[in-house]
């Protein structure tokens, strides 16, 4: 496959790399195992790593047998981590027994039993007393087990005998070792650690000099969010976004769509990703199938229901962005609408009371911890803030509405640009 631009390719071209490009925005790594993903990745490599490192400025490899993305996001998240089958994230421990387990595959070989690989950390963390490893405690067995859970499931580890439940109590299992893909999971030497100081410095990136290179840079800044985050509000990007890649949205837009499939809906306020319908590229859907997106979208309708408009102002307020120039005559609008501390409870405990029969049985026994879910799902796809005055409800929650608000139909205002609110 020659090197080329998804808008070099015919019409019954583009799904195969639709498909492939929301495979390694999905899951980063792709392994052979992985079946017709990894061929489609592989038969269009080099139009992918042409996209990929243009557009978002990512690095792709690809090997005989794993393909990895390697994406450096342009902001931090605490609802990004390693995620297991389940839906529980990696504790501390589960990401020093990954990072340990990944440096003890390094060694020769194409197949890895636990008790060696168990030994091979001891021996790497010998002499380091700040990671106290012990293989005996109980809590760094169950992270060394949700470790190499990771790693299986993301294709680095394939269990040949054995039930890795067993290796708390000191079971043994085998498995076969994808040795490219383990490869790919420590793509940097360890004196890269030198210059970071914390957690901003891993996705740190030093200012261009050209103006060329500026420009490139925000609108690949301006990409990542689109495919990274639930939402991009005009208040997100940084100055340089604002000012070289926000002009060029609708552009940036339809590059996106053309690589990933994925429509793109551009607003007043910002601009969202609408997913795919099959074979999506996140790993998580709203609404979804279960109570707690069911008790979410019901709660955040009865929110919206109760939402307080922004007080009316002289034109100084709250509709102009902070930095007075407008970039393409942009006009950024109100992005949340508060809901007090008082209103938002009756919401919920009506709610409840009405939906109470169709909500399972943990909704019932364990409220709080259901109404936690509910919480920690509706900020991680930024639907919501909470605070202790209250809630305040973002801008694309009105798309969740049961009846959506009228659009705006103000003269002047072109139906790409209509309000989310």
């Amino acid at each position: 496959m020659t090197a080329r631009l998804a808008v070099h390719l015919s019409p019954h071209e583009l799904p195969e790399l639709q498909r492939a490009a929301r495979t390694l925005l999905r899951t980063p790594l792709v392994t052979a195992q992985q079946g017709d993903d990894y061929r489609l990745v592989a038969k269009w490599e080099s139009v992918l790593r042409t996209e990929f490192t243009q557009k978002f400025g990512y690095r792709l490899d690809v090997s005989r047998t794993a393909a990895r993305l390697l994406r450096r996001p342009a902001s931090l998240t605490s609802h990004r981590g390693a995620t297991l089958e389940s839906g529980r994230t990696l504790s501390r421990w589960g990401y020093v027994y990954l990072c340990c387990t990944l440096a003890a595959l390094e060694h020769p070989g194409h197949q890895v039993i636990a008790s060696e690989l168990l030994t091979r950390i001891t021996n790497l963390a010998r002499g380091d007393d700040r990671l106290a490893i012990d293989t005996t405690e109980y809590a760094q067995r169950r992270a060394f087990r949700d470790a190499v859970r990771y790693l299986e499931r993301v294709g680095v580890l394939v269990v040949r005998d054995g039930n890795v439940d067993a290796l708390i109590d000191d079971g043994q299992v085998l498995w076969d070792l994808d040795r490219d893909a383990a490869a790919m999971c420590m793509v940097a030497a360890p004196s890269i650690l030198r210059s970071v100081g914390s957690v901003e410095d891993f996705i740190a990136e030093h200012p261009p000099s050209s103006a060329e290179a500026r420009s490139r840079l925000a609108r690949q800044r301006l990409n990542r969010r689109l495919v990274d985050q639930p939402v991009v509000l005009f208040a997100d990007l940084s100055d340089d976004e604002a000012e070289l890649a926000w002009r060029n949205r609708r552009r940036e837009a339809e590059n996106v769509t053309r690589l990933t499939g994925c429509e793109v809906e551009l607003r007043r306020e910002g601009m969202i990703l609408i997913d795919h319908p099959n074979r999506p590229l996140g790993a998580a859907r709203f609404p979804g199938t279960d109570a707690v997106a069911h008790a979410a979208l019901l709660w955040l309708d009865a929110l919206l229901a109760e939402a307080e408009p922004p007080a009316v102002t002289d034109g100084s307020g709250p509709l102009t962005d902070a930095g007075g120039g407008n970039p393409d005559g942009h006009v950024a609008s109100d992005t949340t609408r508060f809901v007090p501390h008082d209103i938002a409870e009756a919401c919920w405990t009506r709610m409840l009371e009405e939906y109470a029969n169709r909500l399972n049985q943990f909704a019932r026994e364990r409220p709080d911890r259901f109404r936690g879910d509910v919480v920690d799902l509706l900020g991680r796809f930024r639907l919501a803030t909470f605070t202790r005055r209250g809630i305040e409800v973002t801008a694309s929650a009105n798309r969740y509405r049961a009846r959506p608000s009228p659009r705006d139909e103000s003269p002047g205002a072109p139906e790409p640009q209509q309000a989310m609110f």
